[in-house]
């Protein structure tokens, strides 16, 4: 796929904006800016590695609906081992342990499908570069 470089300006969750560098990119007709997908959550002044990617919706959809059955089935896990822990009945931390996990699995699920699903192709940061700093050591 063809390169895009560029200055991260704004991150906020699995969102940046980037500051394109048109000269070092090998995409032509860039726009100033652009929105892309951070799933490696570089910070605002990193420079970046980006290229534009095509989502697959059927994984995509298996993901996000698959994460609220991972969420019950570790909340039944989660439950069922503080049960033993505390030699009590299960019941009750299985139910409280299974509501927790699916409250962080929706949402979790909710911000993907917020930020990867989205139609066709879209920018994803995939490496952040960094300046190499050489250290010379010469005998004086």
């Amino acid at each position: 796929m063809a390169e895009i470089r560029g200055i991260i300006t704004f991150a906020k969750g699995e969102r940046a904006k980037i500051k394109v560098l048109k000269a070092d990119s090998e995409l032509q007709n860039l726009p100033n800016y652009l929105d892309c997908w951070n799933p490696i959550g570089a910070k605002e002044g990193d420079r970046v590695g980006a290229e534009y990617r095509d989502f697959d919706e059927k994984k995509a959809k298996m993901i996000y609906y698959g994460m609220p059955v991972a969420g019950v089935l570790a909340g039944f896990a989660f439950g069922r081992s503080l049960a033993t822990f505390f030699h009590d009945d299960p019941f009750w931390y299985i139910a409280c342990g299974i509501v927790l996990w699916e409250i962080v699995t929706i949402s979790y699920a909710q911000m993907f499908k917020r930020d990867a699903m989205r139609s066709g192709a879209q920018p994803v940061i995939y490496e952040v570069q960094y300046e190499e700093v050489v250290i010379d050591w010469g005998k004086k």
